[in-house]
């Protein structure tokens, strides 16, 4: 028999929630923790929080009838919160981690910071009434040479703009970060489920980032004012040989520069120089400009995912 248990982070059964997975990014503030045990061992967690939105996220299940269970009680407890849409997986905010990695859609080893989660737990999700409300997908450029005549074609264009084209600067570390932060707020400001982050936060996580950081595979574009209007964030995975670029953000008022083509050709060729077996375009929402330029690429399908409401 499976017996569920909802408390607070401050309740002396939170160790014991804990213990019910594997590492759990740090809870915010005022989430609510659902633990499952059957015979008195624990078999699932996860837990829950209101937001822009309800979310649902920390989860884990030994057992699929407990997970199944536990989303379940989620989604009435947020109910009586008030919550009119509840998503998950969602660790709080999309800063976190978030969406489930589908089976079926790519066979290759993950790459340094992709979701990695059991192949059956989308399925636990839709057997507690949950569906699929944002897609995305990794895509990957074997061997990657730039395309040179777009690549002088775009620097040309960005000359004649004024635009300056520098990797990261990491003796600049904290001055880099705030400007980073600023353009990250307003380029991503429309994405399905976003809120924003303090700078602060987004220091402690770059932070953490920084020993993986090569500065040529960081792209910033500036206008002759010094303002950031571009980036292209890409690191190296590991020893896989592979380059993941991870993430492309560009200033409202400067989308219709072509920076986003600009920065990622120069990224394939940091990634050629440095004798790079591939690069990863990384975790694209289908319906972004990004995802259609790495199909213009000829690049092949890496994986999919799914983020889920109900």
């Amino acid at each position: 028999m499976v017996v569920a248990h909802s408390f607070a982070t401050d309740d002396a059964s939170f160790p014991e929630w804990e213990s019910a997975g594997g590492p759990a990014e740090p809870l915010p503030n005022g989430v609510r923790c659902l633990l499952a045990r059957r015979d008195n061992a624990p078999v699932a967690r996860l837990a829950w929080g209101m937001g822009s939105v309800g979310f649902i996220g920390w989860y884990e299940a030994r057992d699929s009838e407990a997970g199944v269970a536990l989303l379940r009680q989620a989604r009435e407890e947020l109910g009586r919160a008030g919550a009119r849409e509840i998503v998950g997986p969602l660790n709080g905010s999309t800063w976190g981690r978030y969406r489930w990695a589908l089976s079926g859609t790519g066979e290759a080893p993950p790459f340094l910071g992709e979701p990695c989660n059991p192949p059956e737990y989308p399925a636990q999700w839709e057997a507690a009434g949950f569906r699929p409300v944002a897609e995305y997908q990794s895509r990957i450029f074997h061997d990657p040479e730039p395309d040179a005549a777009r690549l002088r074609a775009s620097e040309e264009r960005a000359a004649e703009q004024g635009i300056q084209l520098r990797p990261l600067d990491l003796e600049r570390w904290d001055d880099e970060l705030r400007d980073i932060h600023a353009l990250s707020l307003a380029s991503f400001a429309d994405n399905p489920f976003y809120t924003p982050i303090g700078l602060r936060s987004f220091h402690a996580a770059n932070n953490r980032l920084r020993p993986l950081l090569v500065p040529e595979l960081v792209r910033l574009a500036h206008d002759a004012a010094g303002r950031l209007l571009g980036l292209a964030f890409a690191y190296p995975d590991g020893a896989s040989g592979r380059v993941v670029l991870k993430t492309l953000a560009t200033a409202p008022e400067a989308r219709g520069l072509r920076l986003a083509t600009l920065l990622t050709e120069q990224i394939h060729a940091v990634a050629q120089e440095r004798g790079a077996s591939a690069v990863i375009h990384a975790l694209m929402h289908v319906s972004n400009r990004s995802a259609q330029m790495s199909v213009d690429r000829r690049t092949e399908l890496f994986r999919r995912y799914a983020l889920y409401a109900g």
